[in-house]
């Protein structure tokens, strides 16, 4: 579902919306990745773990994509 909406807000028409796409995107990717898993994806924790985690590193990236200006974010790709 976190990539469902991911994939929602890639469909707006604004940049706030593709950046927060991005950032989700790989903020599900990146803690999967690192072993952060709930069942449904082959580990151990719970899902309110793997979305507070999702959301630390989503907030994580708008705040570093924030600070570097228009030069990041989705056009950066």
């Amino acid at each position: 579902m976190i990539l469902a909406g991911a994939a929602v807000l890639g469909y707006m028409r604004s940049d706030e919306a593709s950046r927060a796409s991005r950032a989700i995107n790989e903020g599900a990717l990146e803690a999967v990745s690192d072993g952060v898993r709930p069942p449904d994806l082959g580990g151990d924790c719970s899902t309110t773990h793997f979305t507070d985690e999702v959301i630390r590193r989503v907030r994580s990236k708008l705040d570093v994509w924030e600070a570097l200006g228009d030069s990041a974010g989705p056009q950066a790709i």
